[in-house]
């Protein structure tokens, strides 16, 4: 899976946070903040995106499926990425 970080104009980095980059070693992290969550749906018998205002976005019936798509629309240029900025 592909990572995309933003540099903004004051030269701090913006993206959804991945283990693929240990973000320790470029500086101090801050301001981490849940974008939003991948649960399992007993009801509906299928893992959801949810967005932390408690919207479904994506349900499937694989959790890996629910969890690349999550990456996709809340990285930088995603369809969720400004969302997740103003929560």
């Amino acid at each position: 899976m592909k990572v995309t970080l933003e540099i903004n104009d004051d030269g701090n980095l913006s993206g959804l946070y991945t283990d693929k980059i240990n973000l320790f070693d470029i500086g101090r992290v801050t301001n981490v903040r849940k974008a939003s969550n991948v649960e399992f749906c007993e009801q509906a018998q299928q893992w959801q995106v949810t967005s932390i205002d408690g919207k479904i976005l994506y349900n499937h019936t694989n959790r890996q499926q629910a969890i690349e798509w999550e990456i996709v629309h809340f990285s930088p240029g995603g369809q969720y990425y400004e969302y997740q900025q103003t929560v």
